[in-house]
């Protein structure tokens, strides 16, 4: 993986990625609403963020559990289709913790009302989310401090007035004292609760009074507590009760409205502090020619025994890629339009009926596929079926007559190069910019047909060429390759394990520039017509690319990993174009 300088991120894997998109196909049902999707953990309607902030759905938890899965799916669906957004924020109150409490009780408010109005089913997913995380609480001793048990005796006493249903015996026993404690002083709110469920105004009046009530005892119990290192390890803990959606990239800088400092000094413009030292390289001059020969036949030999039936999944992409395109004319048609050299058979033989033309037809393909690989250090590991990956790919497309070009991006050097030394050694202006010298490789060009291209890729086996990565700029570069083809429809399909990373540019700009630049060329390139997608190794890359495919760490380019990647192709000649951002 990349590794960021704040963080590395988790493993991702094909698995999850896959109850993710399950996730998001029972929403999508729900609501009827198609234009939701996921960007990383984060909720989108198109561009406009949903934040999903109630601490018993969030989504690193129970990933496992099917029907945990099913319960969270049901509960996002409830707040989308029951609650107005612009009342919620409205009676929000100012206090942060009283906010957190407000947004909870209002997806209980939610979830009450659909579980009422759905089948069975959908109540005991609701109800078995809720009852999971509930334990989940008491397995992390949460509940032993003052400030934990009294979260969740209201917690539990909310749920159980909305839902009409028993609080567990276990649980009943560990809050019953705090709930007897407090319930003289909430009584009101909680009736009232009941009460205005199904009106959205008035339950807020209530959930308001409520919210500011428990946040004052908090305070309260944290200023008799002391700010003790004990007391700190428990609010430490405060988010598995009291949770809230901000979204974030790995490095912690909002992507939701705000970047980091280096975007807002500069109006958000991309800077390149000194561009004399790129490169754009044919790749197979890096190499010898023997020691090129020598990685192409132990490479040739690899891929035979993948056992891949090449011409099975090139009939299949081309289903996704052909489209009718005019093919000159029918003759001795028995309708369409009259061919004027058989004007005289007409006049002759009044019963002739093949005197007719007709403009033909076939489906062909109309596309051209550029395939952008990431060259960051960490990606050596994986360069071998990475290698077998991209091979496959461009037989198969080739098979087809698609246009192929396979191209990589890295740095000519670690932290910085020369670029950075000229800035160490000037006046250091703040927020320079891009600071490496940025390598842009060619493994094969569409001039070359996949045959030869395929020789030339085994260039990606020589080790040195694997340093560091800026993804912005290479996707502008590969994109612009691209509109070079006259073909109707042009695909960039990225291959990467973790996003941007240029040390000398962190350090001078901040963690977030480089990912900032990154989602700003991928909206704007998806507007001008190019489709975009991205294959993750071991990595999640839906909150850069709106299409994409995670693979295993440990992958096997077999015939199903091919067939997902079909699959993301197709899906990327699908798309509608996207034409407004907010």
């Amino acid at each position: 993986m990349k590794k960021s300088i704040l963080s590395e991120p988790p493993l991702f894997t094909r698995a999850e990625q896959h109850r993710r998109e399950l996730t998001l196909a029972t929403i999508r049902s729900e609501t009827g609403n198609p234009d939701l999707r996921f960007r990383g953990e984060h909720l989108y309607q198109g561009h406009i963020f949903i934040p999903i902030a109630a601490s018993h759905l969030q989504p690193h938890d129970f990933c496992d559990d099917i029907q945990a899965l099913r319960g969270r799916a049901d509960a996002i669906s409830a707040r989308l289709l029951l609650s107005d957004v612009n009342v919620h924020q409205s009676a929000m109150p100012v206090d942060p913790i009283a906010r957190m409490l407000f947004d909870l009780l209002e997806q209980y408010r939610t979830e009450a009302l659909y579980g009422q109005s759905h089948q069975l089913g959908v109540r005991e997913n609701l109800r078995y989310r809720f009852d999971t995380w509930s334990q989940q609480v008491l397995h992390e001793n949460l509940t032993e401090s003052r400030l934990g048990i009294l979260l969740f005796t209201v917690i539990q006493t909310v749920r159980s007035r909305l839902f009409s249903t028993p609080i567990d015996s276990e649980i009943e026993n560990i809050i019953e004292a705090t709930r007897a404690g407090i319930v003289s002083d909430i009584g009101a709110e909680l009736s009232g609760l009941r009460r205005h469920t199904a009106s959205q105004k008035n339950y807020a009046s209530f959930a308001l009074m409520l919210s500011e009530k428990i946040s004052k005892m908090i305070k309260e119990s944290e200023w008799n507590d002391g700010k003790d290192e004990k007391t700190q390890q428990r609010f430490n803990a405060f988010p598995l009760l009291l949770s809230t959606d901000i979204e974030t990239d790995n490095s912690g800088a909002s992507t939701h409205g705000e970047n980091n400092s280096s975007f807002e000094t500069n109006s958000r413009s991309y800077q390149v502090f000194n561009r004399e030292f790129d490169t754009e390289i044919d790749a197979c001059t890096l190499i010898r020619k023997a020691q090129l020969e020598a990685f192409r036949a132990y490479l040739d030999k690899r891929f035979n025994h993948l056992g891949l039936n090449v011409r099975e999944m090139a009939r299949r992409l081309l289903l996704c890629l052909s489209q009718p395109t005019r093919d000159g004319w029918q003759f001795d048609e028995e309708e369409g339009h009259i061919d004027g050299s058989r004007l005289t058979q007409v006049v002759s033989s009044p019963m002739e009926r093949r005197v007719f033309v007709k403009e033909r037809f076939i489906n062909k393909p109309d596309c051209a596929v550029s395939i952008l690989i990431d060259c960051s250090g960490s990606m050596r590991q994986h360069i071998e079926n990475i290698i077998h990956l991209v091979d496959g790919l461009i037989r198969v497309l080739g098979l087809g007559g698609v246009s192929t070009e396979v191209l990589g991006y890295t740095t000519n050097t670690w932290h910085g190069g020369r670029p950075y030394k000229q800035w160490l050694t000037t006046a250091q202006t703040p927020m320079p910019g891009r600071m490496n010298e940025i390598c842009h490789l060619i493994f094969k060009d569409t001039a070359i047909d996949w045959r030869q291209g395929s020789r030339h890729i085994a260039a990606l086996m020589k080790g040195d060429i694997f340093r560091e990565g800026i993804d912005g700029e290479a996707i502008e570069w590969a994109c612009s390759r691209l509109q070079q083809s006259d073909t109707s429809k042009r695909i960039l399909l990225v291959l990467s394990d973790g996003s941007p990373m240029d040390t000398a540019t962190h350090l001078a700009n901040g963690d977030a520039y480089l990912d900032n630049h990154l989602k700003q060329v991928i909206a704007s390139r998806e507007k001008r017509g190019d489709s975009i997608a991205a294959i993750g190794v071991g990595v999640d890359l839906s909150r850069f690319y709106p299409l994409s495919l995670t693979l295993d760490n440990d992958f096997h380019p077999d015939s199903t990993t091919f067939n997902d990647i079909i699959a993301l192709i197709s899906a990327s000649v699908r798309k509608r174009p996207e034409t407004k951002h907010h």
